[in-house]
């Protein structure tokens, strides 16, 4: 299991990588600034959206059992994540290191 997700993980983060270099291209940004940032908003869009028990699902949830007449509480935040979001945590950590090394 280990193997597929680091093998999943780096299939990822390459896909990641040729993703963002293209769109470099298309939309001329460049590459080596905007990297770290793209990486970490889909970083945090992966966690945000495999996750349960954050604010929105404490509102729609709250929506519903009121609709429903019993109230539910959970105050944990459980997030799913998986090979996908592990190969977009390692791609934004080695564009934060290269963008460190280009700018310091």
């Amino acid at each position: 299991m280990k193997k597929f997700i680091t093998r999943t993980s780096l299939i990822t983060a390459a896909i990641l990588a040729i993703g963002i270099w293209i769109g470099s291209l298309l939309f001329s940004f460049s590459y080596g600034e905007w990297s770290f940032f793209i990486g970490l908003g889909i970083t945090v869009g992966l966690f945000f959206f495999n996750s349960s028990g954050g604010a929105l699902s404490k509102g729609a949830t709250m929506e519903a059992s009121e609709a429903g007449w019993k109230i539910q509480k959970d105050n944990e935040l459980k997030a799913n994540v998986g090979s996908v979001f592990y190969g977009a945590v390692f791609f934004t950590l080695i564009s934060f290191i290269i963008m460190m090394v280009t700018y310091f």
